[in-house]
């Protein structure tokens, strides 16, 4: 019971941080967690860059949207509705991401653990804004 009561204080306490602060911690961790598991599958694993991408984008995207979702927007609309609306956004990223990956590794010739950091720097504003206005929007959703 103690533990839960620590958790909700906590709760209570994060909440009171503006959104934007927020979403700069949460996306932190979540793009921290996703860099670290793209130089994992490149430099432990030894994947070619597109199926790092590919195995670092299986495991990150739920882990992103569930901690976007109620960590940041504290959203309680329809888990799935947000959770496929998430995926559709995170896996047009994911198609950026390659395009970006190849230009930058395939044409300029960029290591890929440096290109990646490039991308994630792009990325993150515009996941901020995604999901901000059309994944987790507080307005009426279709």
């Amino acid at each position: 019971m103690g533990l839960i009561r620590l958790y909700k204080t906590i709760e209570n306490i994060w909440f009171m941080i503006p959104e934007k602060i927020r979403f700069l911690l949460v996306g932190g961790f979540n793009t921290l967690t996703a860099y670290l598991l793209f130089v994992f599958f490149i430099e432990i694993v030894n994947l070619h860059y597109v199926y790092a991408l590919s195995c670092m984008f299986i495991i990150n995207v739920n882990i992103s949207i569930l901690t976007m979702r109620y960590y940041v927007f504290r959203s309680h609309s329809n888990l799935l509705k947000e959770y496929f609306k998430g995926w559709n956004v995170y896996i047009f990223l994911l198609g950026l991401n390659y395009a970006g990956l190849y230009l930058l590794i395939d044409v300029l010739k960029i290591r890929e653990i440096i290109a990646q950091a490039i991308y994630l720097v792009f990325s993150t504003i515009v996941t901020y804004l995604i999901h901000k206005y059309i994944t987790f929007s507080k307005s009426k959703q279709l």
